[in-house]
């Protein structure tokens, strides 16, 4: 007997053929009717869910980000010191990719769809400025503390995004993070330039 699933399961099932799909025909060519074949259910049943096609997208945009976004809330709540949070920001990023069973290909998807949809860059956008806002956040309170140099915050944490955004478009193409590699010289290389009394350029 077929187990009857929950509504967030079915949920899931519908997000999971829809991201594949819009990876495999690109997300203007995809139709719900491929989604509800992918899903093995009715077109009708994926409309109970989602109202349209636009409304799956934007689904799977915050599924997207839900993981990466949650490390952040948890360096807002945590009161250890920022060079702590940072480290351990840096490593949960990179175990993060390091770990994934399959590409991140919707990223670079999502990307392209931000290039050609006004409606979508500004969903974009906002997601990368809510990341680097927290990121700016835990810089800020590191230069507070007098561990970090009085850079912009905001500056820093946008280079910060950018090393992210790198690791998650080379993921999605197949490249794997050295997580042992970069969780050494490669964080320590980010904090010795965070550190007060270096010289500057």
């Amino acid at each position: 007997m077929t187990r009857h699933l929950s509504e967030m399961e079915r949920r899931a099932q519908i997000l999971r053929a829809a991201r594949a799909i819009f990876i495999e025909q690109g997300y203007l060519a995809a139709r719900v009717e491929d989604v509800a074949r992918r899903a093995n259910l009715s077109k009708g049943a994926v409309y109970f869910y989602f109202e349209s096609k636009r409304a799956i997208f934007d689904a799977l945009v915050d599924e997207e980000h839900a993981v990466t976004i949650s490390f952040l809330e948890e360096a807002e709540r945590d009161t250890r010191p920022a060079q702590v949070k940072l480290v351990e920001l840096g490593t949960r990023y990179l175990d993060y990719f390091a770990g994934l069973k399959t590409p991140p290909r919707f990223f670079l998807l999502m990307s392209e769809m931000a290039i050609r949809d006004e409606d979508i860059r500004r969903r974009v956008n906002a997601i990368h400025q809510r990341f680097v806002d927290r990121i700016a956040e835990v810089i800020r309170q590191g230069v507070d503390e007098g561990v970090f140099a009085p850079f912009d915050p905001l500056a820093v944490a946008q280079m910060m995004k950018a090393l992210i955004d790198g690791l998650a478009g080379q993921s999605a193409v197949g490249v794997r993070p050295d997580v042992e590699r970069l969780s050494s010289d490669g964080l320590r290389l980010l904090l010795m330039g965070l550190l007060p009394g270096r010289p500057g350029p």
